[in-house]
């Protein structure tokens, strides 16, 4: 008998190590995953920052391009028009070679912040 409460006392021994080691993995994982949702969060919260930014200054370009003064400004820059009494002048370079390497979208160059 003697034996088999050894037996006994060493199973529950285990038993017991086994579910305290599973109770410290279950944590530990736990734990690290919250913390990666939380970069993840945090990750995700600075992209929609930059989009609402992005969003704005798009918004802020399309009201321009839309008012009268983009209008006359285009025509006067690109068709030469001008106002009655006005003389205008037409001033030529040379032509500008394209570079490639140019960052950002077309509408960020024409119109730079």
């Amino acid at each position: 008998m003697g034996a088999l409460q050894g037996t006994r006392a060493r199973l529950v021994i285990v038993f017991c190590l086994v579910v305290a080691v599973y109770g410290i993995y279950s944590g530990t994982a736990g734990w690290y995953r919250n913390a990666q949702l939380e970069s993840d969060r945090e990750t995700a919260e600075q992209r929609v920052k930059e989009l609402q930014d992005k969003k704005q200054y798009l918004e802020a370009v399309k009201s321009y391009v839309a008012s009268d003064a983009y209008v006359e400004q285009q025509a006067r820059r690109q068709l030469g028009y001008g106002r009655e009494g006005e003389t205008v002048f037409v001033v030529t370079s040379p032509e500008i070679k394209q570079d490639s390497s140019q960052a950002g979208s077309w509408w960020e160059r024409l119109f730079p912040r």
